[in-house]
């Protein structure tokens, strides 16, 4: 018999106070997008509101607590811990997006990321930009995008690869 863990909160929880434990992982089956997606519990930074899409990077040492401000230290481009899949307001707790397939990640807007290219986090605060094709990375990777970004609304379809 499979063991299936019961979360206390739901994917959109949005607490002020911690309802699961700090840093835990959850994986679950996507109906909508028919693929597996990796969840992280963290708490979001106190100058930090995430939306659905907003590239996140840690602002503390143990990997809970997230900010969309790319500026040292508040969450130095190297510190990439994933993508917001829904409102956690500024201090209070919730799930983002670390693995699998998110439909509209913030974009810088300058409107220039093909399919197949690999994203990083943006000094635009809670975007993302992409990295030239056949280049080395000199930042984390946050992911590869999957389409062309849509320029209306900024954003682009990407399989997020945080760990």
């Amino acid at each position: 018999m499979a063991n299936k863990h019961l979360w206390k909160t739901t994917l959109s929880a949005n607490d002020s106070t911690a309802q699961e434990e700090l840093g835990i992982s959850r994986t679950e089956w996507s109906t909508t997008d028919s693929c597996f997606k990796t969840y992280k519990y963290v708490v979001a930074a106190s100058d930090t509101t995430v939306a659905n899409g907003t590239a996140l990077g840690y602002s503390d040492v143990l990997g809970h607590v997230v900010s969309s401000d790319s500026s040292v230290p508040d969450a130095p481009l190297d510190c990439v811990a994933g993508v917001g899949i829904g409102t956690i307001t500024a201090s209070y707790y919730g799930w983002i997006q670390t693995r699998g397939y998110h439909s509209a990640v913030k974009t810088n807007g300058d409107d220039d990321i093909v399919a197949g290219v690999k994203l990083i986090l943006c000094s635009s605060d809670g975007t993302v930009n992409s990295m030239a094709a056949n280049t080395a990375a000199t930042n984390t990777v946050v992911g590869v995008s999957v389409a062309a970004d849509v320029d209306a609304s900024d954003t682009v379809a990407a399989m997020l690869l945080v760990s």
